[in-house]
C-alpha cells in the first residue's frame, strides 16, 4: 500500500548537486583586465587579488539510480467504496497489528539544474526532476504479502553549496531540500539533504583550464517523516483475481498453524479482524475498493559515504560522476554541465 508514497526515496537520490568549486585557485603572476561579470557580489574583488573563479552561472542535466531501504512505522488506514469519506479511527486498533517488513525502493531520476555563485565562496542552484522506478513492499502480519509496483512522479527544489580552498584541496558543503509528488499523494514529501566533500584537482600542464578532479566525503539524507494519500486496494496489493485465490488458502494454512492456535483468544480474533476487514473486502471489490493511508517512515541508513570525479574540458564543459554506498544503499549519478557568464 506504500510502493508509491516512498517514490521520495529516491528523492531522494535526487540531492547530488555539488559547484564548480575546482576552478577557485590563485593566479597572482597573470596580468588581468576587469572581471566581466555580474556576479558574484564581491568577485571582482577576489579577481583584482588573482583569483581565478569559475563561470559564475552553469546549467546541468543528469541523471540518478539509487537503491535503499526504507522503515514504514505508525501506520493507519481506512477503506472506502465510491465518494465514501474514510474513517481512520475505525480500524485504528486492527491496524495496529499490521508489520511491514523490508521496503526497498529502486529509483531512476533525470533532472535539470541551473545554478548562480552569489559569493565567490557560495552557490544558489534550483531544479526540477522526473523519477520512476520500483517499489517492493513486504507485509509480515497478519499474513505474509510481498508486493511490487511501479513509481512515477516528479521532484523539484533547491540547494547551496559552499567551498573554501585548503592548501592543496577545497573543501566544500552542500545542503539540499527536495520535493516529490505524485498524484497518489496527499502533499509533496520533502527530503532534506546535508553532505560534505574534500576535492583535490589535478590539473593538465599544458592546458590549465583542463583537469581532473577526486573527492571523497559523506551524506547524510532525512524524510519528512508523515506521509498520508491514498490508492485502489488492488494496485497497492498488487493482486489479481487468480493471485486472491492462493491468498484465502495461505490464510486457512496460517490459521491451522500453532503459531496461529496458541496465540490468545482476543489476539486471535483481532488478527481474524485485521484480515477479513483489511485484506478480505478487496476480494469482492478489489476495483472498486480504496484505501487511504497515513504512517511515518525513515531510511534504513540515512548516511552513506561518497567517492566521486569530474573531469573539466575546458571553462564551459564538465562532466561528473558520484557514487554513494552503506550497506544495502547504493547511489550513482552522472552529470553533464555547461559553465556560462553573464
Amino acid at each position: 500500500m506504500t510502493k508509491k508514497i516512498s517514490l521520495c526515496a529516491g528523492l531522494i537520490i535526487v540531492l547530488l548537486f555539488y559547484g564548480n568549486a575546482f576552478s577557485q585557485v590563485q593566479d597572482s603572476t597573470e596580468t588581468r583586465g576587469e572581471y566581466p561579470y555580474v556576479l558574484p557580489i564581491l568577485g571582482k574583488k577576489a579577481y583584482a587579488k588573482g583569483y581565478n573563479l569559475p563561470l559564475p552561472f552553469s546549467a546541468s542535466i543528469g541523471t540518478i539510480f539509487n537503491k535503499q531501504g526504507i522503515i514504514l512505522e505508525d501506520f493507519s488506514m481506512a477503506f472506502t467504496q465510491g465518494n465514501e469519506e474514510p474513517d481512520f479511527d475505525r480500524l485504528q486498533p486492527i491496524s495496529d497489528l499490521i508489520v511491514f517488513g523490508p521496503s526497498e525502493g529502486r529509483i531512476n531520476t533525470l533532472f535539470a539544474r541551473v545554478e548562480a555563485w552569489v559569493l565567490p565562496f557560495l552557490s544558489v542552484g534550483g531544479y526540477f526532476g522526473k523519477v520512476w522506478g520500483e517499489q517492493t513492499v513486504t507485509l509480515t502480519a497478519p499474513i505474509e504479502i510481498s508486493s511490487v509496483t511501479d513509481i512515477d512522479g516528479q521532484y523539484y527544489g533547491l540547494n547551496l553549496v559552499g567551498v573554501v580552498p585548503i592548501g592543496p584541496v577545497v573543501l566544500q558543503a552542500d545542503y539540499s531540500w527536495a520535493w516529490t509528488t505524485n498524484d497518489r499523494l496527499d502533499k509533496p514529501v520533502l527530503v532534506n539533504v546535508a553532505g560534505a566533500r574534500v576535492i583535490k584537482r589535478f590539473v593538465n600542464k599544458t592546458n590549465p583550464e583542463r583537469f581532473w578532479g577526486v573527492w571523497a566525503g559523506a551524506q547524510s539524507q532525512k524524510l519528512d517523516s508523515e506521509t498520508s494519500g491514498n490508492i485502489p486496494l488492488g494496485e497497492a496489493l498488487g493482486l489479481d483475481e487468480t493471485a486472491l485465490n492462493d491468498l484465502d488458502q495461505r490464510w486457512e494454512t496460517y490459521t491451522m498453524s500453532p503459531e496461529f492456535t496458541e496465540l490468545p483468544r482476543f489476539r486471535q480474533e483481532l488478527i481474524r479482524r485485521a484480515y477479513e476487514e483489511i485484506i478480505r473486502p478487496g476480494l469482492e471489490g478489489l476495483a472498486g475498493t480504496t484505501v487511504y493511508y497515513k504512517f511515518k517512515k525513515r531510511l534504513e541508513f540515512e548516511w552513506n559515504m561518497l567517492i566521486g570525479g569530474t573531469y573539466q574540458f575546458n571553462r564551459h564543459w564538465a562532466a561528473r560522476v558520484e557514487y554513494g554506498f552503506l550497506q544495502s544503499k547504493q547511489q550513482l549519478t552522472f552529470i553533464a554541465t555547461y559553465n556560462f557568464g553573464l
